[in-house]
């Protein structure tokens, strides 16, 4: 599985969407997500090896730089991968505010 890791300095939902539509076109697709509070997001997605590089430009062009860490391949082959977004705004808190029971 192919790990690209990015550091987001927009708001979360702008840098979620920004990667998620550089995914698609790149070619591939998301198909799966977890949200870690404000902190974190990571997406898993499939893409055609042969777009890989091409992904790596969609993301820088919206602000999400990260580099391949391995050579792109010239195979239109499938590769499973996953990247992790790290928010320099977020909390990390995952307390919310409950009210009391009556």
């Amino acid at each position: 599985m192919l790990r690209l890791e990015a550091v987001a300095r927009d708001a979360f939902h702008v840098s979620v969407n920004a990667a998620s539509e550089a995914i698609t076109r790149a070619g591939g697709w998301v198909s799966g997500h977890s949200l870690l509070s404000d902190a974190m997001a990571v997406l898993q997605f499939e893409i055609p090896g042969d777009r890989l590089k091409e992904l790596v430009d969609e993301l820088e062009a919206r602000g999400l730089k990260t580099e391949l860490p391995l050579e792109p391949s010239d195979s239109p082959k499938e590769v499973a991968g996953r990247l992790t977004l790290f928010f320099i705004q977020g909390s990390g808190n995952l307390r919310r505010e409950v009210p009391p029971f009556q």
